[in-house]
């Protein structure tokens, strides 16, 4: 375990030593650092890990042999969906036959986006961090390589969001799609951005939460009649994901009720926005694991959103607020490592072997 000791005890080393030794607060050039660092060694990891570490890799491994061997019409013949991530994997074929080499190239395509955007959007590093050790997002790049390059498609479709370009926001999605079917739910990301839910609107959206909690099941069963056979690669299960409903709900509640209404910004709002529809596919997760790959396209902005709506509180209740901050990301950095040693771990990526 010790690669992933070193993978968070490194930036947060780092922010003590700005933030304490230091003696000032970490301005935005520090926090860039530190999500650097992180990113960097997360970016090693990735690239030097076994081929046991994921539970995928080996297949995916196999069929990168097998592609490369392929014409890319035998390609699109050979594949019936997500065509362009055996593309890729051809395109990457032609540069390297080396298994390792392939790993490291899917690593970074897969990776780099989202650094980028937690580089330039996180304001508080050591908590976008630590909460994003515990999303699935994180352990996903190591083991789902389709959907991890899907997800870093629409890391990149998330600025044409901000710039109000929805042309171009709907063809990376589209672009998305053809790596993982599961990503045209990221079309989702554009209208909840710019809804204008305001903390008295909030309350509106608490039937429908409730609808949702209820009769989970039937509605999901109905929505996936639109998703083709997307929806029959799982069968109906308990997902037990009662633990990831009230975390969320608790971000939701955070977001909204502990930041200044007249300091909020654009990006903010649209990120406290993301989180409302993040607890209600989080519901649907109860019905069918289908939706809990849906809101991975969602989950990777709670770790921005938290440190923004912190920054954005009442001055007399600043104090507190980043007390709270500090609280919760130590509470899920130790959260994190008792998980690693303790929990399950599904995708296989504990513990941590180098390819040699």
């Amino acid at each position: 375990m010790i690669p992933y000791y070193v993978m968070l005890g490194v930036p947060v080393a780092i922010s003590l030593y700005c933030s304490i030794l230091s003696n000032r607060q970490q301005d935005k050039k520090q926090q860039a650092l530190i999500m650097c660092v992180f990113f960097g060694i997360l970016l090693a990891l990735l690239m030097l890990r076994d081929e046991n570490v994921g539970v995928d890799i080996k297949t995916y491994l196999y069929r990168f042999n097998q592609v490369r061997k392929m014409s890319f019409e035998g390609i699109f013949d050979f594949f019936e969906s997500e065509r362009g991530f055996w593309i890729l994997n051809k395109i990457i074929s032609l540069f390297t036959k080396d298994e390792q080499a392939y790993l490291a190239i899917m690593a970074l395509i897969t990776t780099l986006p989202i650094a980028i955007l937690y580089i330039k959007e996180s304001e508080n590093a050591v908590l976008s961090m630590s909460i994003f050790l515990i999303l699935s997002n994180f352990s996903m790049l190591f083991s789902g390589l389709r959907q991890a390059t899907a997800l870093a498609v629409v890391a990149i479709a998330f600025y044409f969001v901000k710039k109000k370009k929805p042309i171009w926001f709907i063809l990376f999605v589209l672009l998305a799609f053809t790596f993982h079917k599961s990503a045209l739910i990221a079309l989702l990301l554009y209208p909840f951005y710019h809804m204008n839910i305001t903390k008295n609107k909030i309350f509106a959206f608490i039937p429908a939460i409730i609808l949702v909690l209820i009769f989970n099941k039937p509605i999901f069963e109905f929505l996936l009649q639109f998703m083709g056979d997307y929806g029959e690669i799982y069968e109906y299960e308990e997902t037990g994901a009662y633990t990831m409903i009230i975390l969320f709900a608790l971000f939701l509640t955070f977001a909204y009720f502990v930041p200044d209404e007249n300091k909020m910004d654009r990006e903010t709002m649209g990120l406290r926005n993301i989180s409302v529809l993040v607890l209600m596919l989080q519901i649907f997760a109860l019905a069918n694991p289908v939706a809990m790959r849906m809101n991975y396209y969602f989950m990777m902005f709670i770790p921005l959103m938290m440190p923004k709506v912190i920054n954005r509180c009442a001055e007399r209740n600043r104090s507190i607020i980043q007390y709270i901050g500090i609280g919760i990301s130590v509470f899920f950095l130790i959260y994190y490592i008792y998980g690693i040693n303790t929990g399950a771990d599904i995708l296989e990526i504990y513990p941590y072997k180098p390819y040699w």
